[in-house]
C-alpha cells in the first residue's frame, strides 16, 4: 500500500472518533429550588437557597423558592449534588444567612455531553432537611460543611441531627445557634 492510500484510510478511520467529540451544544446545569414559593421573602419559612455545587460547577448565586439558577457550564459525569439551604433568609438583606443547612441530592446526577442536568433541591430530591425528615449522617454532613462549603462554616460547627449551626467559641463567630426554625 503506498503512503497517501494509508493516510487516507487512516484519516477515514479516526473520523469517527474526531468528530463525536464535537458537539454544538456545551453540556450545562440549572439548579432548580422546588421548595414552595411563599408571600414574603422574610418568612420563617421561606427556604432559598444560599449556594449549590455538582461535581466541578459551583451555583454561586442564591435561589429563591420556585425558581432556576442560571445554567453553569460542566463536564459530563455522575455525583452526588449539594446545596445549602437558608430558612428564613430575606435575600435582599445584604447580610450572609444565619442558619444554613447542608443537603445532598437523594440520587447521584448524572449527564451526558451536550445535555443539560437538572439539579432539583426539594424535600423529596434532597436529604438534609430535619423538618422533612430525612437529615443527613454527621459524617455526611461533616463532608458538606468541611469540604464542599468550608468557607460558609468557617467558625461553625453542624449537627445534624438537629439541623443547628452553632458558632465555635473563642473564634469570633456570628454567635448563638440557628438552624430549622
Amino acid at each position: 500500500m503506498n503512503t497517501s492510500k494509508a493516510v487516507a484510510l487512516a484519516a477515514a478511520l479516526s473520523w469517527p472518533l474526531v468528530s463525536a467529540c464535537n458537539t454544538s451544544e456545551p453540556t450545562s446545569a440549572v439548579l432548580s429550588n422546588e421548595y414552595p414559593q411563599l408571600n414574603g421573602a422574610t418568612s420563617l419559612d421561606s427556604m432559598p437557597v444560599y449556594k449549590g455545587w455538582w461535581e466541578v460547577a459551583q451555583f454561586p448565586e442564591p435561589v429563591l423558592a420556585g425558581q432556576v439558577s442560571d445554567p453553569v457550564r460542566i463536564v459530563p459525569g455522575s455525583a452526588y449534588g449539594y446545596a445549602l439551604l437558608a430558612p428564613g433568609w430575606n435575600t435582599t438583606s445584604g447580610s450572609p444567612p444565619t442558619a444554613l443547612i447542608p443537603l445532598r441530592s437523594a440520587q447521584q446526577l448524572s449527564v451526558g455531553r451536550g445535555e443539560l442536568l437538572t439539579f432539583v433541591v426539594s424535600e423529596q430530591a434532597t436529604v438534609g432537611d430535619c423538618r422533612a425528615g430525612t437529615p443527613l449522617t454527621q459524617a455526611e454532613a461533616d463532608f458538606v460543611t468541611q469540604r464542599i462549603f468550608a468557607s460558609e462554616f468557617e467558625n461553625l460547627t453542624y449537627d445534624a441531627a438537629s439541623c443547628a449551626t452553632t458558632a465555635v467559641s473563642g473564634e469570633g463567630g456570628a454567635g448563638g445557634t440557628s438552624g430549622n426554625p
